[in-house]
């Protein structure tokens, strides 16, 4: 009876030993642990991982085995396309008016293109949502069907209107265009569907024109310069809006704002009162 007791003792104190062993491990493995932190830079994000451990003695953290990781990132990006060309237009009599009766466009060969060049986009509350920014730099050019073009006259009051005609005293041209060069700032609300899915941008496009000139070519000879005095309203606002899938995008836009400037209260068959228009296509890489 009394071996009995023994060996239960025995055996009790060597279940207490290995327990407190287990536990001692268990509580060490608690003692190191492991931190991941993630930093988004646009597309690209960065993660940080490293070991934490715990000295109980001196009762600091110490962090060891730091690993970096760079990576893009499949959460939200924009799309305003890095490259886009295509047709440009006017509306006549004020936006949305889809009058061409007083100018007439040769518009297969009318065109614009220009480069964005992404600045940030700005995830709102999710990753299907987001604000675009970008900077911008562009050509418009529009071929007319007549030999005609514009140029900017002044009344004998001092009255500035800019005209779609041939000046009187000028030979006539075989084929006559128009074209201005631009700067952008376009801040667009996108909605998307994945990086690479389906997304829609719509929003304000702040325009500075420049360089403006009336062209053209008689004889065949080669071009010249017509004209580049010419009253243009330097600052604009566009409204801009695209949809797309992946890379590609079809995007349009309209001034809100008249092309060219002028004093002359008066109305004549030749004013030119013009709101530029454009429908492109796009290409983001």
């Amino acid at each position: 009876m009394d071996m009995k007791k023994t060996v239960f003792a025995l055996l009790s104190v060597a279940l207490l030993t290995l327990s407190g062993i287990s536990e001692a491990s268990a509580q060490e493995n608690n003692n190191e642990s492991t931190a991941i932190e993630q930093r988004r830079i646009g597309q690209w994000v960065i993660t940080r991982e490293y070991s934490i451990t715990q000295d109980e003695d001196e009762g600091i953290s110490k962090k060891s085995d730091v690993k970096y990781d760079i990576s893009v990132g499949h959460g939200f990006s924009g799309h305003l396309p890095f490259y886009y060309m295509g047709f440009s237009g006017f509306f006549q009599d004020g936006p949305f008016t889809m009058q061409f009766h007083d100018i007439q466009l040769d518009e297969a060969k009318s065109w614009e293109w220009g480069i964005y060049l992404p600045m940030d986009a700005v995830r709102l509350g999710n990753d299907h949502v987001g604000l675009d920014f970008a900077f911008g730099f562009g050509r418009t050019m529009y071929k007319f069907a007549s030999p005609d073009y514009f140029f900017t006259s002044r009344s004998e009051a001092g009255d500035r209107m800019t005209q779609f005609a041939t000046l009187p005293t000028a030979l006539p041209y075989d084929e006559t265009w128009f074209r201005y060069w631009t700067f952008k700032l376009p801040v667009q609300l996108e909605f998307q569907t994945s990086d690479n899915g389906f997304f829609f941008t719509v929003g304000p496009e702040l325009e500075y024109r420049f360089s403006p000139a009336s062209r053209g070519r008689r004889f065949g000879k080669r071009k010249e310069t017509i004209t580049n005095s010419i009253s243009m309203h330097p600052m604009n606002v566009n409204l801009l809006a695209q949809v797309g899938y992946n890379h590609v995008s079809l995007m349009a836009k309209t001034s809100l704002f008249e092309l060219f400037s002028g004093t002359s209260p008066i109305t004549t068959p030749t004013d030119a009162k013009v709101w530029p228009v454009s429908v492109c296509l796009g290409l983001t890489f």
